[in-house]
């Protein structure tokens, strides 16, 4: 057992130096099917079973159960890895080949890689601009390395030997969130939705109207755009978003740096993806943030969310078991991000430490945007879970393009829809971590008052959070709090941030 989890350990870190090279744009370091050559053991069926074979067997140590339960979510993403490497390579390789090809265009000759075209599209004031580079971007060829994929993850669920790939799939992120086979995502998803529906037509229209210039007919284009670049964007400018966070940081007397093991890389490359992403090269001690700056407030929260998951890896000491410092439940991190990303919807915050003065409007749009993040993340749940059951192909895209529609008022491209659906249905561990959060925050409204962010006292509750890095589940972190696992604490969060 001893040799599979630095098995495991091994394949983390070399997977952790193909996501930096992503995030930084530049080369990577080895292809996903040399890594896999390398890392027979982690990848291959004999390491997924022994790891399920000791789960199953455990002592019912909560400790020993949670770390063997990530060994066992990590490997069985491996081991899909290693069914399917060519597969995911080119979908990795796709994101930077110039094959976008705008309006005008002659050939290949001034085509765009997608991870360029995702980048400034957001930002495009121009609608038409806008719809042609969508438009374009959705005439690249993905289906095959996708459905590729899927089939290898549908694969390793399988070998968990826990029922239909939709129920392994539920099972791998269940931890006290039991309805059903399938139950506990679906009814979350469904619940949140109906819950926000009344907003996502009333406030999210007329915002799309204002902000993205759409009376009817919005397309996807114009959602990115409302969210990324509002009419009030220049209030956050991109010189000030570390400036703001440690204006902030400094009031909550909070280490951003965690003795120097959090970096931060901001030089621009024309290949690095948009927003800002925390990378755990060799956690604890090493963590990059990698940034993009960008005009508004959705780059602010972007970079506060980053530098919460880095608290997050930083956090257990040194001498911590592997599984604490490399693994995780997959709503850990989505719950430590969305803790201090949402600060930006606090208007008292925004004064003190971004120095902007919005209007009401202008401050529920911000609260909008993450509406949207919430519903786009029960869609893309309920979309993964339908082609789980119905195939990858042409009905469970048409699903996903409908609750795209619900979900955000706006049309998804027919090229754009399968890009939605993820075998771990990540948009599941997504609205788990975000009603976390919401309940975090609650807790700490409390405790301390709505100013919380400002006060030192609300710091070592968090830090309770991240001192034991991967080892509490989500629904663990919710026992604490003394609360059942719900939806409900995020869906009051959010209704209350628009009313």
């Amino acid at each position: 057992m001893e040799q599979l989890r630095a098995a495991a350990v091994a394949l983390a870190a070399a997977l952790a130096r193909v996501e930096l090279a992503r995030a930084t744009g530049g080369p990577s370091p080895q292809t996903l099917t040399a890594i896999v050559r390398e890392h027979r053991l982690a990848t291959s069926g004999d390491g997924l079973a022994q790891a399920c074979e000791e789960l199953a067997n455990s002592d019912g140590k909560p400790g020993r159960t949670a770390r063997l339960a990530g060994l066992r979510d990590f490997l069985v993403r491996a081991r899909a890895l290693g069914l399917e490497p060519g597969a995911a390579q080119e979908l990795l390789d796709a994101e930077r080949r110039p094959s976008v090809r705008p309006p005008g265009d002659a050939g290949l000759h001034g085509a765009l890689p997608p991870v360029q075209v995702e980048r400034m599209l957001p930002l495009l004031r121009e609608r038409q601009r806008r719809g042609e580079l969508e438009r374009a971007l959705a005439e690249v060829e993905s289906d095959g390395p996708l459905s590729g994929v899927f089939d290898a993850a549908q694969a390793a669920l399988g070998e968990l030997k826990l029922g239909d790939p939709a129920v392994a799939a539920v099972a791998l992120q269940e931890r006290g969130w039991s309805l059903a086979p399938t139950g506990a995502p679906r009814a979350a998803a469904e619940k949140l939705l109906r819950a926000t529906d009344g907003i996502a037509g009333d406030l999210g229209q007329w915002l799309l109207e204002r902000h993205a210039g759409v009376e009817r007919g919005a397309e996807r284009h114009d959602v990115l755009h409302l969210v990324h670049a509002p009419l009030f964007a220049s209030a956050f400018p991109r010189g000030e978003l570390l400036r703001t966070c440690r204006r902030w940081s400094e009031m909550l007397r909070l280490d951003l740096d965690a003795g120097r093991a959090i970096r931060l890389d901001d030089e621009d490359a024309p290949l690095r993806p948009a927003g800002a992403h925390a990378v755990a090269v060799d956690p604890p001690d090493e963590v990059r943030i990698v940034l993009v700056p960008e005009e508004g407030p959705r780059g602010l929260s972007q970079l506060l969310g980053s530098l919460g998951v880095g608290q997050l890896r930083t956090g257990p000491p040194g001498d911590a078991p592997p599984e604490d410092l490399w693994l995780c439940d997959p709503g850990l991190p989505f719950a430590c991000s969305a803790v201090f990303a949402s600060l930006v919807r606090e208007p008292e915050w925004l004064r003190r430490c971004a120095r902007t003065d919005l209007r009401r409007d202008d401050e529920r749009a911000i609260a909008y945007a993450f509406v949207l993040d919430a519903r786009l993340a029960a869609a893309r749940t309920l979309g993964s879970l339908e082609a789980h059951e119905t195939g990858f192909g042409a009905r469970a895209g048409q699903t996903v393009r409908d609750l795209y529609l619900r979900a955000s008022g706006a049309d998804l491209p027919a090229g754009l829809s399968l890009r939605e659906i993820d075998p771990w249905l990540c948009g599941w561990a997504e609205l788990r971590g975000l009603a976390l959060a919401s309940q975090v925050r609650a807790r700490l409204r409390e405790e301390f008052d709505e100013d919380f962010w400002r006060n030192p006292r609300s710091l070592a509750p968090l830090q309770g959070m991240w001192n034991r890095g991967g080892r509490p589940s989500v629904a663990d972190l919710f026992a604490e709090l003394g609360s059942l696992c719900s939806v409900d604490p995020l869906i009051a969060d959010l209704i209350e941030a628009c009313q």
